[in-house]
C-alpha cells in the first residue's frame, strides 16, 4: 500500500510542467538541485535555462552571459565552484551591485577602461596572498576581487583616473590580487606599514610605490578595512615613520564614493580620458552676461607631506564664451589676478601676464581650460580672482570674473597617533 507521503509525491509529479517550472522558479539553487535529484521528470524541468539565468540574478546579480558560455546553468556553476564558498553573500551583493553600475557606466563613456578590467580573480590567488600576509581579507575587498581581479596595467587610463600636471602625468588603476601579495613585501614602505596591501598603483610608472593601501589587519595602528595614501617625500621617495592621508573608512566606502563620483559626471572627461578633477556646480561666475568661468580642484597627497604642512592642490579653470554672444565682445587674456587666502586669514595676492605662459582668444562659441596648482601650509585655503581682458576691436580692457574656489586637504593621521594607538592595543592585551 502506498503511502501518505508517496501518494503527494506522485500528486505533485503530475502537475503540467508550465506550472511545476513556476513553483521550481521560488525556490533557491539548493532546493532546485534537491528537488532534481527526486525523479527524473523533475530532473529535467530544474534543468530549464530560465531557472538558472534567475539563480544568477539572485545569488551573484548576473544579467548577462558570454557568446562563449553554453547556458546560465554552465555559468552558474562556474560562479559556484570557484566563488560560491569563499564568499560573504551580503557583501557580494552590495559590491556586485556597484560593479555593475560601474559597468553600466563604461559601457557608455569608457569601454576601453571596461576591456582593460580582468575578469574574476581566481580564489587560489587570494588564498595566496592571505596565507602569506597570515590573514583574512575584509569581505568587500575578496567580493571585488571575485568580480574583477583589478586592471591590467597598460596605457589605458587608470579606473581612477588621471591628473595632468606641468611637469607630470599619473593615471592610477586598481591593482591585482597577485600584486598585492607581491607589492606587500617588497615594497619601500612595508616595514613601516606591515598589515596593509596596495589596492592602487600608477598604471604609466611601473617602477613607482603603490599609490592607495588598505588595511587588513589592526597593526601599525590602522583599522581593519582603512584606505589610505601614504605620504611620500619628493613624490617618490618614502619618509620613515609614515603620515598617511584616509581616502576611506573601508573598501566599500572608498568604492561606492567612486563610483558616484563617475555616476555623476563630478569628474571631467579631458581629451576623452577620465581626470580626477572634482567640480562644485556652484564654483561658477558669469561675466558680461556671456562669458563663464568654471573651476575643478584635486588635492595631490602624493605631493603633500604633513609634517612640515605642504598641501598641495591642483586646479583646472575653463572659460567659454556663449555661442550667441555678440562678436563685439571677442577679447583676448593679458594679466592674471589672485587673492589667495589660507585657514588662518593670511593672503596673498598675485598678478602675473597670461595663464600658464598662454594669452587665450575668446570667440562665440570659444572655451578654453588650463591647469595650475597652489601650495597651502594649513588644511584648508581659497582661491578668487578675474582675468584682465583686451577686446579684440576696441582695444579697452575688460574684468571676467573668477568664482571663489575652495582646497581642502584629505583628512589625515600622524605615526604619532598610530605609535599611541599601538601601545594603547599592546596595554590592553
Amino acid at each position: 500500500m502506498a503511502s501518505c507521503n508517496d501518494a503527494n509525491k506522485a500528486s505533485f509529479v503530475g502537475f503540467p510542467a508550465e506550472i511545476l517550472l513556476h513553483i521550481l522558479s521560488k525556490l533557491d539553487f539548493r532546493s532546485l538541485v534537491r528537488l532534481g535529484r527526486t525523479c527524473k521528470k523533475l530532473w529535467e524541468i530544474s534543468c530549464d535555462d530560465s531557472l538558472w539565468k534567475q539563480q544568477c540574478k539572485t545569488e551573484y546579480l548576473l544579467t548577462e552571459k558570454d557568446a562563449d558560455t553554453k547556458s546560465w546553468y554552465h555559468l552558474f556553476r562556474w560562479y559556484h565552484n570557484r566563488i560560491g564558498r569563499y564568499h560573504c553573500p551580503s557583501e557580494y551583493r552590495t559590491m556586485r551591485r556597484l560593479w555593475n553600475r560601474l559597468e553600466k557606466y563604461l559601457r557608455k563613456n569608457d569601454p576601453q577602461i571596461l576591456e582593460s578590467l580582468r575578469g574574476p580573480c581566481d580564489i587560489s590567488e587570494i588564498l595566496i596572498a592571505e596565507e602569506k600576509l597570515k590573514c583574512r581579507f575584509p569581505a568587500d575587498l575578496r567580493s571585488s576581487l571575485l568580480i574583477h581581479n583589478g586592471q591590467q596595467m597598460t596605457s589605458t587610463t587608470g579606473l581612477l583616473g588621471c591628473v595632468t600636471m606641468t611637469s607630470d602625468y599619473s593615471s592610477e588603476g586598481l591593482v591585482d590580487a597577485a600584486s598585492m601579495a607581491r607589492e606587500s613585501g617588497v615594497s619601500r614602505l612595508w616595514d613601516d606599514l606591515p598589515g596593509c596591501v596596495p589596492i592602487t598603483c600608477n598604471t604609466f610608472d611601473d617602477d613607482s610605490d603603490p599609490r592607495q593601501y588598505l588595511a587588513v589587519k589592526d597593526e601599525a595602528g590602522f583599522t581593519v578595512g582603512e584606505v589610505f595614501s601614504p605620504v611620500m617625500h619628493s613624490g617618490t621617495v618614502p619618509v620613515t615613520n609614515t603620515d598617511i592621508f584616509i581616502t576611506g573608512t573601508s573598501y566599500k566606502e572608498w568604492f561606492e564614493d567612486l563610483v558616484i563620483k563617475l555616476e555623476t559626471n563630478a569628474f571631467p572627461r579631458i581629451d576623452n580620458r577620465i581626470h580626477r578633477f572634482e567640480h562644485d556646480p556652484d564654483c561658477v561666475a558669469r561675466s558680461y552676461d556671456c562669458f563663464t568661468v568654471k573651476v575643478s580642484t584635486c588635492f595631490q597627497p602624493e605631493y603633500s607631506t604633513i609634517n612640515p604642512c605642504h598641501f598641495l592642490h591642483v586646479y583646472r579653470i575653463t572659460m567659454s564664451m556663449d555661442e550667441s554672444a555678440p562678436p563685439s565682445l571677442s577679447c583676448q587674456l593679458e594679466t592674471r589676478h589672485w587673492i589667495i587666502t589660507d585657514m588662518d586669514g593670511s593672503e596673498e595676492r598675485v598678478d602675473g601676464e597670461g595663464v600658464v605662459g598662454e594669452f587665450p582668444i575668446m570667440k562665440p562659441g570659444v572655451s578654453c581650460a588650463w591647469i595650475s596648482c597652489v601650495q597651502f601650509s594649513t588644511t584648508y585655503g581659497n582661491m578668487t580672482g578675474s582675468f584682465t581682458m583686451k577686446n579684440l576691436q576696441s582695444g579697452e580692457k575688460m574684468e571676467i570674473v573668477c568664482p571663489t574656489f575652495h582646497l581642502k586637504c584629505l583628512p589625515y593621521k600622524l605615526f604619532s597617533e598610530r605609535r599611541e594607538i599601538i601601545l594603547r592595543r599592546k596595554k590592553n592585551l
